[in-house]
């Protein structure tokens, strides 16, 4: 089941000469809506920071379809696709007027920080996602 976020606008500080989005913003994008994701979960990421456990990217794949310019509203999509003990792995999009223009798959550990030692997920969040990925 695909979570949708809130709708966001692209600012000029966003965008490169050209007049889109530079290519390293959508990383940015894509870890919003993550973040909203584990909001809607209910289990904020600020949450896990104060009790020093993180969520990192160790694998991004990413298609760049069509580039998104200054004012346009998008929402970002969030689906769980695979799930371990201490990794899961989000397909994400992010969509403008109905069309996807960036997609991909993220893989992310979980860590203890600040060590950035690998660790499982916490029990109640695993359960969680793995309710989202029968749906």
């Amino acid at each position: 089941m695909s979570y949708y976020s809130p709708t966001y606008r692209i600012y000029v500080h966003e965008t490169d000469v050209a007049g889109v989005v530079h290519h390293s913003n959508y990383l940015r994008f894509f870890e919003m809506g993550r973040i909203e994701y584990l909001r809607k979960l209910n289990e904020p990421y600020l949450t896990f920071q104060k009790q020093g456990i993180g969520f990192v990217p160790i694998h991004i794949d990413i298609s760049y379809l069509k580039p998104l310019r200054q004012d346009d509203e998008y929402q970002i999509t969030t689906e769980i696709i695979s799930l371990k003990h201490a990794s899961f792995v989000l397909n994400q999009q992010i969509i403008c007027n109905e069309k996807t223009m960036v997609q991909a798959t993220i893989k992310l550990g979980c860590v203890s920080e600040p060590e950035f030692k690998p660790r499982k997920l916490p029990e109640n969040l695993h359960k969680k996602l793995k309710k989202e990925l029968i749906h």
